[in-house]
């Protein structure tokens, strides 16, 4: 089996060479799969997205459809490495500003805090098992664990099929996600198995 760097380095170069044009359809069917087949918290809720960098899912018109819903919207912000992530609220109008690793990220003087009751979270590779493989930073597992011990909440991955892999490598300090939406399907994962 090829080392974890090894294929992330290689589901990063995948995803980055998905044609436009695919993508935006892949996009537009996953917006619509998630809002049909992911068990959503009640209106009101706060949902977490992110700003989509390096061809990720664009996930701007899904949390527009859950803002229209009802739902209220964050995305991360990060000022420190190794640390965990804040959430402030998003909305179509919000102003961003190039962050940690110039990822574009809501001014903190200009946009409320809010802890997630559903995160959407992208990634490089997942499994049929819910299992994610990020960045290599662990801001999300950093973040997970950080919340878990005060505050109930499910995480959901964003990916194109072609970001799937056989089986993504794991150890300890790597949260299962509740579930993962690509353009071809809504991957749950086992209540028994997943990781707490």
């Amino acid at each position: 089996m090829s080392s974890k760097n090894e294929l992330r380095q290689a589901a990063f170069k995948r995803r980055l060479a998905l044609p436009p044009a695919l993508c935006a359809d892949a996009c537009a069917r996953i917006t619509a799969r998630f809002l049909d087949e992911v068990p959503l918290p009640p209106a009101g809720a706060v949902i977490s997205g992110y700003v989509p960098v390096n061809n990720e899912v664009d996930v701007f018109p899904l949390m527009t459809a859950l803002i229209e819903r009802g739902y209220r919207c964050a995305v991360p912000h990060n000022v420190e490495r190794d640390y965990v992530l804040e959430f402030l609220e998003w909305t179509p109008k919000t102003k961003l500003y190039n962050g940690l690793y110039n990822i574009p990220q809501p001014d903190p003087r200009e946009a409320e805090s809010l802890l997630p009751d559903l995160l959407i979270v992208p990634m490089v590779a997942f499994d049929a098992q819910c299992n994610r493989m990020g960045y290599g930073s662990g801001y999300f597992d950093r973040t997970f664990a950080h919340l878990r011990v005060f505050h109930k909440f499910s995480a959901v991955g964003i990916a194109f099929e072609a970001q799937k892999e056989t089986e993504v490598p794991t150890d300890r300090h790597d949260y299962r996600l509740d579930g993962v939406v690509t353009e071809a399907a809504f991957y749950a994962a086992v209540a028994e198995d997943k990781k707490e």
